[in-house]
């Protein structure tokens, strides 16, 4: 087991297309680091570079204490687990698992031993006879990562391993390998497109975007306290409301204004805007930061919006409105489930904790983060 250190790469394809652009991460040793982007922005490209499969144009990475720019694969000391499991067909899972270990030449004895350890660990050892083409996607998907787990790596590496599994399956999955990361505790970096599934897995998330790194936090910073707008816009489902407007002070204090809006900001939230008045302030807010009736997190009649629901989807002790304001602003809230007819008026309570602040444009800072070194 080892960290690595990714430290200001670069890769840059001909045509001067820049995939990742000066990144820099430290993933600890036994650490789980999850990246997460849409596609394009860069993540596979980063896990490819790391496992030696594409080359860096600038910086340099560390496996353990060792610089690894110019050490070729099969030398690093990784395993990396693919999307489309990569089993040879006309081996038997046993061979598949054992392959690597043949190669390096490995006594038959120890190979055994770990093939067959690894299969206990993942339940597969009534498999081991049979062929690819004989088993489910879960099994196969099983099957490649025992394949990694028998090298016993410094580094898993993971590229999308769950995409082609079904919904169901990827939830048994994603807490299958949580538990085999907290039995084995190997270092870890895992590529996704899914928030959700980073969501559930990272110890650490890295959020990507343009070949840029834009947030590197736990989970549930990286959900509450998002460094700007496309984090905060891309964690999440349903995905945060934006609402653009602008700060207005009143004599009573300091608000949010646009279409159809006018909720008051208070605390943290007034102090954030008191230099930006009469300036473009961009309203975020969570599905689930709305109410439909006064309570503990959201009963000021200064914080509230009237709303038409055009869509109601009920999610058992909960429900999603699809809603928009006299400007025709579209949101959704997610609140507590009731009976709701279909273009009913509401009056929507805000959880001010709920609620961030953006400066203009798809990258906006975060104005009202808790700590903006996180």
């Amino acid at each position: 087991m080892a960290q690595v250190l990714i430290d200001n790469v670069t890769k840059v394809y001909p045509g001067k297309v820049k995939a990742v652009d000066d990144i820099t991460l430290h993933v600890a040793d036994k650490q789980f680091v999850v990246l997460v982007g849409p596609s394009g922005c860069g993540k596979s490209t980063t896990l490819r570079m790391v496992a030696g499969l594409e080359e860096i144009t600038e910086g340099t990475i560390r496996i353990g204490e060792r610089i690894v720019n110019d050490v070729p694969p099969k030398n690093r000391n990784i395993a990396m687990v693919f999307q489309n499991y990569a089993l040879y067909p006309h081996m038997t899972v046993y061979k598949n698992m054992a392959f690597a270990l043949k190669l390096r030449k490995f006594p038959r004895k120890e190979i055994d031993e770990r093939v067959h350890n690894a299969a206990k660990i993942l339940g597969i050892e009534h498999l081991l006879d049979r062929k690819p083409k004989a088993l489910s996607g879960g099994q196969r998907q099983r099957v490649a990562v025992g394949r990694a787990i028998v090298r016993e790596p410094a580094c898993f590496l993971f590229d999308e391993p769950l995409s082609n599994l079904d919904a169901k399956l990827r939830v048994e999955m994603r807490a299958e390998l949580k538990r085999l990361h907290h039995r084995l505790q190997t270092t870890t970096i895992y590529v996704t497109h899914d928030q959700e599934e980073a969501m559930t897995l990272g110890d650490l998330v890295v959020v990507m975007s343009e070949g840029l790194i834009q947030q590197v936090a736990p989970p549930l910073t990286v959900y509450e306290n998002p460094t700007n707008r496309f984090v905060a816009g891309f964690v999440g489902t349903p995905p945060m409301n934006f609402l653009e407007g602008q700060a207005v002070q009143r004599d009573e204090g300091v608000w949010f204004e646009c279409e159809g809006v006018r909720l008051k900001l208070e605390g943290r939230h007034a102090k954030a805007v008191r230099g930006r008045i009469g300036q473009p302030v961009v309203m975020g807010i969570r599905p689930e930061g709305f109410y439909l009736r006064a309570g503990e997190h959201a009963n000021n009649p200064q914080q509230t919006m009237t709303i038409t629901a055009s869509l109601i989807e009920p999610l058992g002790s909960q429900m999603d409105i699809f809603c928009h304001t006299s400007g025709d602003l579209r949101l959704v809230a997610r609140v507590k489930a009731e009976r709701l007819e279909p273009q009913s008026q509401l009056k929507l309570y805000v959880d001010q904790s709920r609620i961030h602040l953006f400066e203009p444009g798809p990258y906006g800072d975060n104005l009202t983060r808790d700590d903006p070194g996180t």
